[in-house]
């Protein structure tokens, strides 16, 4: 996720990414025949779903047990259709709360930078310390800057007041766009090993401490600056390799994972930066890959424990085409890897207002959708009689008519960051729901999340 309306953001990623059309299939059924199909779509959907008590995550959490058979799954992802709406935020804070009480679930992976994460997580482990100012001072994406996920964060500080570290909930990023909050975090894991020499890190990565690396840079300069930012890259991960056994020893070979894995999201980034600047394929190939294996790294690290995904719908699908290019999600990379023990809950809605980036006027701003297209996979799920509720495909795709409409490949709406509303059937994307996600979280009218 990144705030694609960002002046420094390559248009071409703009583009691709708020305004990608995709084509919607004609009806498979004749205008005589519409109204029983989707009576019985409704009757079919009403019989199966499991309607929700509340979004509040404050409130118990038993209307959840349906999704007791995910306690299966080494990892849970948990997307959302907007990146800027309250009832997803608040919902996926309770199926958290939900895996963690119910299903002994104690890793929360976020689609946010690893070493942003890992300072934050200090904050959650230790029970001290201001989330809110660290958040305001220090989360550069307002996606994630709102009371939703500072609820969330808090929730889990709190869940480990006095409690033993086997019980303790952590915090993990799983993203590696930008090498800002990496490399101080690089450098305060290396003080308590050696401070002259985490001085020296220091002084060789500073200036690489922003946002973008090659912002302004042109095709014909790009090569040239990226040659000044390499070699100080490098020259740390030979200086960190040659000290393995020594810092290994001083501090413990687990902490030396640690200090490896923050300094491979600068390298993740560094090359993430490079595409980003006329290769926008290459980007998100690499990109689905780097937060995969940056999971990856959490079992590698932490054992046999048991992970949920916070991520955009796009992202934890079990996709091989993402935004309709030819390469998996990061779903798609961890359906290769784990397969049925990777789940996941998609989103969805039907008319409601969210927070957006305008991408009339790139104003960020409360944005409104009305109802959705009719031919979308969305819609029949307003037809159902609760306003919102969970439902399993597996136990959908049972009914007949159902089957039959998850077979086959329909729009699913889903919005990032930035919102045109003058191509609303763009933001529908044509896909078997069935081969994506096995839970559907469904809300008929939407709040946008609030941002501080």
């Amino acid at each position: 996720m990144q705030n694609f309306a960002s002046n420094s953001f390559p248009l071409l990623l703009l583009i691709l990414l708020s305004s990608l059309a995709c084509s919607k299939p004609e009806s498979d059924v004749k205008p005589d025949n519409l109204g029983t199909i989707e009576k019985n779509l409704k009757i079919e959907l009403n019989a199966t779903l499991h309607p929700l008590s509340t979004t509040d995550p404050n409130l118990p959490v038993n209307d959840l047990a349906f999704l007791g058979n995910l306690g299966n799954a080494k990892i849970v992802g948990m997307g959302e259709a907007t990146h800027g709406t309250q009832e997803f935020f608040q919902m996926k804070h309770r199926i958290f709360k939900y895996l963690v009480e119910k299903q002994g679930f104690r890793y929360l992976a976020f689609e946010y930078d690893l070493g942003g994460c890992m300072a934050l997580n200090e904050l959650i482990q230790s029970g001290q310390g201001d989330i809110k100012a660290w958040m305001s001072q220090q989360m550069y994406f307002w996606t994630w800057r709102t009371t939703e996920v500072l609820e969330l964060f808090l929730w889990m500080q709190d869940y480990n007041r006095n409690k033993p570290d086997s019980e303790k909930v952590h915090l993990v990023g799983v993203d590696c766009q930008f090498p800002k909050q990496a490399v101080p975090q690089l450098v305060n894991l290396l003080k308590p090993y050696d401070n002259s020499f985490a001085t020296e890190v220091s002084s060789k990565l500073n200036s690489i401490v922003k946002h973008e690396l090659y912002k302004g840079e042109t095709f014909a300069t790009l090569q040239q600056a990226r040659n000044g930012v390499l070699p100080q890259i490098n020259a740390v991960g030979r200086a960190l390799n040659e000290r393995a056994a020594s810092i290994s020893q001083l501090t413990s070979p687990a902490y030396y994972q640690q200090i490896m894995r923050v300094y491979e999201t600068i390298v993740q980034a560094e090359i993430l930066q490079y595409n980003q600047v006329f290769n926008a394929e290459t980007f998100f190939t690499f990109r689905e890959r780097y937060m995969a294996e940056n999971l990856d790294w959490v079992f590698s690290q932490y054992g046999n424990v048991k992970v949920a995904l916070w991520a955009h719908n796009e992202h934890v699908a079990k996709n091989e085409q993402f935004l309709n290019f030819n390469t998996n999600s990061l779903g798609g990379n961890l359906k290769a890897k784990y397969g049925s023990a990777y789940q996941v809950i998609g989103f969805s809605m039907g008319s409601g207002n969210f927070k957006a980036y305008n991408a009339l006027n790139n104003q960020l701003e409360t944005m409104r959708l009305a109802a959705p297209i009719t031919n979308s996979l969305n819609y029949p799920f307003t037809q159902a009689d609760e306003p919102h509720y969970g439902v399993i495909l597996a136990d959908l795709q049972k009914r007949t008519f159902w089957n039959g409409r998850l077979s086959s490949s329909r729009p699913f709406l889903s919005i990032g960051a930035v919102f045109n509303a003058n191509l609303v059937d763009h933001y529908y994307y044509t896909i078997r729901l069935d081969q994506l996600y096995d839970v559907i979280f469904h809300f008929d009218n939407t709040n946008p999340s609030r941002l501080f």
